[in-house]
């Protein structure tokens, strides 16, 4: 059996160790509240999780269209990039694919092992290259906001500013006129 047809077998397998892997990564009380929640909406983190590591899977068996390996990459990486990890912390867990893979599946030693095992090293690499590229994008986003938030709240002094100013001047000049009769 090819290495291709092991991983789209064991798919769940994989994808389930790879969560875990991932999982611990967090502090022991998050990691066991991203294990124990499986409602979406009270924990986005985790469902983004589960959700997004089937494909990337899906991803080295079929060569997944980009376009799909960007959108599942983006449930993890949005959430990272929010949190401000650092690019290499962030994007570590596609690596990490590569142990997780050897771990559950035993190839023998034959030279046609070594190149699958290369062919599999090969498309994590791409893997991990996108999700730099996505991660990239994500905290351009961020910055993006944060740079509109500063600059409609420094719209928002100016105009206070600026009222305030008017108001003053206002009552200048209601001042000297009342002094001037």
């Amino acid at each position: 059996m090819s290495l291709i047809e092991v991983l789209s077998e064991r798919r769940e397998a994989l994808a389930s160790a790879w969560f875990e892997c991932i999982v611990n990564r967090y502090p022991q009380e998050t990691a066991s509240f991203l294990r124990r929640q499986r409602d979406a909406f009270a924990n986005p983190v985790g469902a983004g999780l589960r959700e997004a590591l089937g494909p990337l899977v899906d991803s080295l068996v079929d060569g997944l269209e980009q376009e799909r390996v960007e959108a599942a990459l983006d449930r993890i990486l949005r959430v990272r990039a929010v949190q401000e990890m650092p690019p290499s912390a962030a994007v570590s867990f596609v690596l990490e694919l590569k142990e997780i893979v050897r771990a559950h599946v035993d190839l023998g030693d034959g030279q046609q092992s070594v190149h699958e095992l290369a062919e599999l090293d090969e498309r994590v690499e791409r893997l991990l290259l996108s999700a730099f590229d996505v991660y990239s994008r994500c905290r351009e986003q961020v910055c993006e906001i944060r740079v509109r938030a500063i600059h409609n709240r420094s719209l928002k002094v100016m105009e206070r500013m600026n009222a305030w100013r008017a108001r003053r001047e206002g009552d200048g000049e209601s001042g000297s006129s009342t002094s001037d009769s």
